[in-house]
């Protein structure tokens, strides 16, 4: 019987042979949670300051990223113990999708689509954990995002074809950022959860946080990709950069101000919803 199940179901077979496995990924989805939370707060401080709201210079603020909610956490109090819970929080996150990556499962091209996006996303939390960690370690460091990928930019576009493959990244995550829009307008956010036994209620708002999230976090990876292949096209390297400058330069336009308070209220509501979540984070292969 257990060998039929195996078969039928091996992913489940190793959730249930395995439950470590699946308390590692829940705790990492928890730390992601927590990273967007804050970083949506901080989206939602640019939209005010630009609306008028707060008389604040927004050139002081904290960066309104994953990087920027990181520094934010390493100024509190406690916030070295903080982000050494949220690094290895990351961390775990990072080995969850490497898992999903290698279970078994379909192997058309929809699926090794997938198994590309869970490893591509394991780098990028190693990273905020890396970060986290360097923090955690010294408070005083700077992380800024928007000059990283600015002069990342201008050390691939001074090389032949350097132009063409960032303008190709940029595409790739413009489509990366619709494909999260368009997962959200079809509200499929709870592919990778088991939602039974939550109250209508419960279930109606947490899926109604998952569908902001989405669209809100789909939008603001589509602003980076779009910033990446203008940089490409006009060749100003200066024209990339990461989430927080996108959302500055939008903030100085009024009909910008509207997609920042968009980014800024999804962050918040993915985060919400993730950590809202995380107890019912499931295993689930491409």
């Amino acid at each position: 019987m257990s060998a039929g199940r195996s078969v039928r179901n091996p992913v489940g077979q190793i959730a249930a042979d395995h439950p470590g496995v699946v308390k590692v990924g829940r705790a990492g989805w928890f730390a992601k949670g927590v990273v967007y939370l804050i970083a949506g707060l901080l989206a939602i401080l640019i939209a005010a300051r630009a609306s008028g709201w707060s008389k604040t210079s927004t050139s002081t603020n904290t960066e309104a990223s994953p990087t920027g909610a990181l520094e934010t956490v390493a100024h509190a109090t406690g916030g070295a113990l903080l982000l050494w819970a949220l690094a290895a929080g990351m961390l775990l996150y990072a080995a969850w999708r490497v898992v999903s990556a290698l279970l078994p499962g379909s192997s058309d091209a929809k699926a090794w689509i997938k198994r590309v996006g869970y490893v591509v996303s394991a780098v990028i939390y190693t990273t905020f954990a890396i970060t986290a960690i360097s923090l955690a370690r010294s408070p005083s460091t700077k992380a800024n995002g928007n000059t990283k990928v600015t002069s990342l930019s201008d050390r691939v576009m001074a090389h032949t074809g350097g132009r063409l493959l960032i303008g190709l990244v940029g595409v790739i995550v413009i489509a990366a950022g619709l494909y999260r829009i368009v997962k959200g307008a079809k509200q499929d956010v709870n592919d990778e959860l088991d939602l039974t036994g939550l109250s209508p209620q419960r279930l109606a708002w947490t899926k109604r946080a998952g569908i902001t999230g989405e669209i809100g976090r789909g939008t603001g990876i589509a602003l980076v990709g779009f910033f990446l292949l203008r940089a490409a096209m006009t060749y100003s390297q200066n024209e990339a950069t990461g989430l927080d400058g996108a959302l500055r330069r939008l903030a100085t336009q009024t009909w910008g101000v509207l997609v920042v308070v968009v980014v800024a209220v999804g962050f918040a509501a993915y985060g919400t919803f993730c950590i809202s979540t995380f107890t019912h984070r499931r295993l689930e292969p491409a």
